[in-house]
């Protein structure tokens, strides 16, 4: 370091190295102001005084040893050239872009050296996290379809939402959930939250908060998994390829808290779903993140029309950096009327560096919530928020507590019960008629005119009632009770069956059920729509049936089902109907002798390392990265019961769903089985496989797209699903058809039975498009072609359409 005595009013110079040549984007800090600028791409600078007195300029820059003058400042403009010697970095080992010399390259280079020891700085660590996700509704005016946005994923409890009255229209357009947890994380990437505090305000589905086993947002890694956001994960711009990817300018430095920061752009050098855009800030003293202000591309979004990232770290008192605060910005549109800003705000409090967690602290529950969360009183979050609401979130708050403590109230509750069970002749047309009892949690309801006429593929029309009663236990227990009664007008047959479940355990997922009536059955339930209108595919049964299933232990299920039934043929019944005009069956109804069957199931299912949340009464099952591995034992009896039938079959399975990285993502479903007993098989309880249906693709993970007739086996049998979603990684690299936002999709099929040494298999390829049908709800259109070919015949080609409905509460589509 050298230093030397100068008077001016003015300072201007060029910055050089010791081969005289410029260096451009070279610090000069004033300590005393704690300002500076950054020379130009000709090593320029200028620097201007407007109090008199002695500062001290430190000049420098990357690969360079830092120079330091103290400069007395006069009347007199100076011009002061400075040489700065080159330090131990090798700087002919950072890749510089082929368009000139930017330096920017230079630091992102030393970042991914360093981003090991950067990442790891603040070592195991916990942390109290405050949460706050705020969703603005903004609405122009206009009819919007209700439907689209207030059907619900899945059933909710009936009693969850008792009519209540907006006092305003700003508990309309803003919902809000507010969460404290405290982090706890161990390297490289184990954490467990546990959510101490928890409130939520209005309708909650549009709001995103993260849980961290599933993503940290943690740049430092080459790759970043958004599940639930977007439908790749996206390559860090600190990746070790990631200058292959990414185009970096160095846009200036400044000086923060005392810090030199530089200013980087991270621009992708093209547009696909697996990268991000906009500003990174980093730490000229260590080469870490200071900020980051960061965007996702829009083809790649499953929800949102647009999603921000922006993070703040923060520096310890011993000069380590943690995250401090993170934003996500999300906007959705429903058509040009609606329009939902969302803003998820964490904030980090009370860190605490290198704990030491006790053996087997984490594990696979990688959240739980207290059951005191749910009861915090506005004390506790008047004392417990780090960062503050908005004047209009306090009077959403205030105008909601109001009138939760209104509508929990008996007397609205006997008023909204007598409303609900008022029966009009509209309701009792068209929408059914409900009974509701909210102090025992009770729940009746009868179906509606319209739903007293079904028609059968057997005899055609029948006419019968729905009811049901459903009740919800405080405990989290359930019960859910259903019965159908039908008389056909042709045959003037009588039919009905009742169902009864009971969730017994809810976090363990731990339930029994009951089966008993008589209906028409289909030899193949699963068969091609078209076989399914064709009286020819059914029989009669009469059957009990009972099971349980429950979870034994963390990804282990097992599940046990016993049935009587007294199976007879269709033979004496008249099965004409309107479908004949449709459809032609050309084959008559199978004829059998009319026989009794007690058939048992023991199904065992185990998904090693299956992470989920822990609620006060359930559980909520987030995934694994293993593969499932299935076992089921199905054995018909003889003489139990009086039942007529004997066989033995065993069935085993595997399927997993995996990432390829930026290459998108697979599955795979792999079956086995075999009859070890085949001494009285019937033709009811043969192993089939699903006939293909015309156009229409089916599930390609459970069924095959190009058979041309039902197959069934009683020999051992083997298939093979496959498929693989690039999402965008391929269109990408197309400029004109990336701007379409179409995805590629391919699969494969393979079918084995050992009797005839029967072959058949199959390739899918095809392209999809997600399209919008409301803020929240995505269509996902498919257009395929499939290949294929069996022992039998030769190989053809054929071409399937498929329309899937995005399910919004597990933001996921079917396949």
């Amino acid at each position: 370091m050298v230093c030397s005595v100068l008077v001016a009013q003015s300072v201007r110079g060029v910055v050089r190295n010791e081969f005289d040549e410029p260096v451009p984007f070279a610090n000069v800090f004033v300590r005393q102001t704690g300002s500076g600028t950054v020379t130009g791409d000709a090593g320029e600078y200028e620097l201007n005084f407007r109090i008199d007195g002695e500062y001290e300029l430190t000049f420098s820059s990357l690969g360079y040893e830092s120079r330091t003058i103290t400069l007395v400042v006069r009347l007199e403009p100076q011009t002061y050239d400075v040489r700065l010697l080159t330090s131990g970095v090798e700087l002919e080992q950072i890749t510089v872009s082929a368009a000139g010399r930017d330096p920017a390259y230079a630091i992102i280079r030393e970042m991914i050296a360093r981003k090991d020891a950067n990442a790891g700085s603040i070592g195991s660590y916990q942390t109290e996290v405050y949460v706050k996700a705020v969703e603005k509704v903004e609405d122009l005016g206009g009819k919007v379809s209700p439907q689209l946005e207030t059907t619900a994923p899945a059933p909710p409890s009936p009693f969850s939402d008792l009519p209540s009255v907006a006092p305003g229209e700003l508990l309309d357009r803003l919902n809000m959930v507010e969460m404290k947890l405290i982090l706890s994380h161990a390297l490289p990437r184990h954490y467990k939250e546990e959510r101490i505090a928890y409130e939520s305000y209005g309708d909650t589905r549009g709001l995103y908060v993260p849980v961290f086993a599933e993503t940290d947002f943690n740049f430092y890694r080459n790759l970043i998994s958004l599940p639930g956001i977007s439908l790749a994960p996206v390559i860090s711009p600190l990746s070790q390829t990631s200058v292959l990817t990414y185009a970096f300018k160095l846009l200036d430095s400044d000086v923060d808290d005392g810090q030199v920061v530089y200013r980087i752009q991270v621009t992708p050098r093209k547009e696909g779903n697996s990268t991000v855009s906009g500003i990174l800030h980093v730490n000229a003293a260590d080469y870490s993140i200071n900020r980051l202000d960061f965007t996702l591309p829009a083809g790649g979004l499953l929800i949102a029309d647009r999603f921000r990232i922006t993070q703040r770290y923060d520096r310890t008192e011993d000069g380590r950096w943690y995250v401090g605060e993170q934003v996500f910005d999300y906007t959705s549109r429903q058509g040009k009327k609606k329009t939902f800003h969302g803003t998820t705000t964490l904030s980090y409090t009370d860190y605490t560096p290198d704990v030491t967690f006790p053996d087997k602290f984490f594990g696979n529950e990688v959240a739980v919530t207290t059951a005191e969360a749910y009861v915090r009183d506005s004390t506790y979050w008047n004392r417990g928020r780090t960062v503050a609401l908005t004047e209009e979130e306090k009077r959403m708050v205030y105008l909601r507590d109001s009138v939760k403590a209104v509508v929990t109230s008996p007397a609205y509750r006997d008023s909204m019960e007598r409303l609900y069970n008022r029966i009009t002749l509209l309701e009792l047309a068209l929408d059914g008629v409900g009974f509701r009892d909210y102090r025992k949690q009770r729940q009746w309801y009868v179906g509606p005119v319209t739903d007293l006429i079904d028609l059968s593929p057997v005899g055609g029309w029948r006419v019968g009632p729905y009811l049901s009663t459903y009740r919800r236990l405080p405990n989290g227990k359930e019960i859910n009770l259903s019965g159908t009664f039908s008389l056909g007008l042709k045959n003037m047959d009588l039919q009905g069956k009742v169902f009864g479940w009971h969730r017994y355990d809810p976090f363990h997922l731990g339930d029994v059920s009951f089966w008993i009536g008589r209906e028409f059955e289909a030899f193949n339930p699963n068969d091609a729509y078209l076989n399914q209108l064709k009286a020819s595919n059914y029989y009669l049964k009469e059957m009990a049936d009972i099971g349980s299933h429950r979870e034994l232990l963390n990804g282990l299920y097992v599940q046990v089902h016993a049935s009587l039934a007294d199976r007879r043929p269709i033979t004496g019944l008249e099965t004409g109907s309107i479908l004949d005009e449709i459809i032609t069956d050309e084959d008559a109804p199978v004829d059998f002798e009319r026989y009794q069957a007690f058939v048992s199931d023991l199904s065992v299912r185990y998904t090693p390392a299956q992470r989920y949340l822990r609620e006060p009464t359930r559980k909520v099952v987030l995934g694994s990265d293993w593969p499932t591995f299935g076992l089921t034992y199905r054995r018909g009896w003889s003489t139990v019961l009086s039942s007529d039938i004997r066989f033995d079959y065993l069935q085993f399975s595997i399927d997993q769903q995996f990432n390829l990285g930026a290459l998108g993502q697979s599955s795979y479903r792999l079956v086995g089985g075999t009859f070890t007993n085949t001494e009285d098989l019937r033709f009811v309880d043969i192993r089939r496989f699903r006939e293909s249906d015309p156009l229409l693709l089916s599930d390609p993970l459970q069924t095959f797209q190009a058979l041309n007739s039902s197959i069934a086996t009683s020999g051992p049998h083997l298939e093979f699903h496959y498929l693989h979603h690039f999402s965008g990684a391929l269109i990408n690299n197309i400029p004109l058809l990336k701007k379409t936002r179409i995805q590629t999709v391919v699969g494969a099929g393979a079918l084995y039975l050992q009797q005839d040494g029967y072959r058949y298999q199959e390739l899918l390829a095809g392209i999809e498009r997600v399209f919008k049908v409301g803020a929240r709800r995505r269509l996902r259109v498919g257009l395929y072609g499939v290949t294929a070919d069996d022992t039998i015949s030769s190989s053809e080609v054929t071409y399937k359409v498929s329309f899937d409905l995005i399910d919004v509460w597990n933001k996921d589509f079917r396949f």
